[in-house]
């Protein structure tokens, strides 16, 4: 078994955590009470610009405190991801502006509603949703299914750092949505694929996530960013040849603790502590994420992101 040095670490980020968070959104309702959302509002779009070529503009996120280099994609590998935007039950006036935000910084993608068209090999699928959740927070769904080809799990860890990284509150990543379903045997399901899941052929190399959005999400330029952000961080990671690796686990009914610490060589209370896992018994359907994800540089927040844009290219 692995020896849990960063135990204690964890644990202390995870306090510090929790009391950013809170000085966060204090601040948050403090500037809507005060000025409005506008005085929240921010794009990260051009930060650090004047310090790169003048051929190139960043369009990604950008922290220029970050002591730690960041990671570069080019737009052209971005586009290679063969791109479809999937709008579940989102407005028309928020899926337009962040379809002409991102056709504004280059991004090549197709656009789909209610999953239609999305059994596309070698793609990636993003679905945004209005409807699962409401609140200021956004949750992240992962696939239900944990034998899916593609690398829908870099994909999913990949969006919730550039959403938080973008400032949202992020309630975390959960393996297919809550909802009931009887099986043939008689037992009932608690949790069941999204419907992005459901239309895409579990055979197809297909990379896919469903990003829900509370009622109080409903700024299209932090949205647009973080896709992008997520983009580059996702392409970053299959481009080192990273592939196919079980980073998000939903467990199952024989699952136990004990299976997971064989499974992944940590201690239980470690699992526990990364997980925020605090029962005796492991529940079924929770989401687990494989310790190993937190040396993967491209799902670390504090990691800054560029994506870089010939403009003479794309600019309009």
């Amino acid at each position: 078994m692995k020896i849990d040095v960063r135990y204690k670490e964890l644990l202390k980020k995870k306090s510090d955590h929790y009391k950013l968070s809170r000085k966060i959104k204090t601040g948050f309702i403090s500037a809507v009470a005060l000025v409005g959302i506008p005085a929240m509002m921010f794009s990260n779009k051009n930060k650090g610009a004047d310090s790169m070529n003048d051929n190139y503009q960043n369009v990604g996120t950008y922290q220029e405190a970050k002591t730690e280099d960041p990671i570069n994609v080019d737009i052209n590998e971005v586009n290679e991801l063969n791109i479809i935007i999937n709008d579940n039950d989102c407005s028309d006036t928020f899926m337009e502006s962040i379809y002409n935000n991102l056709e504004a910084d280059g991004i090549k993608f197709k656009t789909t509603k209610n999953s239609e068209n999305i059994d596309v090999d070698d793609s990636v699928v993003i679905t945004l949703d209005q409807q699962y959740i409401s609140g200021p927070g956004m949750l992240v769904i992962a696939p239900y299914d944990n034998e899916r080809r593609g690398n829908s799990d870099a994909l999913a860890l990949a969006c919730e750092a550039s959403f938080y990284e973008n400032g949202f509150f992020t309630d975390g990543i959960e393996c297919g949505k809550k909802g009931f379903r009887e099986m043939e045997d008689g037992t009932i399901m608690e949790r069941i694929p999204t419907s992005t899941e459901e239309n895409i052929s579990s055979d197809k190399n297909t990379s896919f996530v469903t990003i829900c959005f509370g009622t109080d999400n409903t700024n299209p330029l932090l949205v647009t960013a973080s896709i992008e952000g997520m983009l580059t961080r996702y392409c970053s990671y299959i481009k080192n040849g990273n592939k196919d690796e079980d980073l998000i686990y939903r467990t199952e009914k024989d699952d136990t603790y004990d299976s997971l610490t064989a499974k992944y060589g940590y201690s239980e209370n470690y699992l526990k502590l990364m997980n925020n896992l605090d029962t005796e018994e492991l529940p079924i359907d929770s989401t687990i994420k494989n310790p190993d994800v937190k040396d993967i540089r491209e799902f670390d927040t504090v990691v800054p992101v560029n994506l870089y844009v010939e403009k003479t290219k794309w600019s309009k």
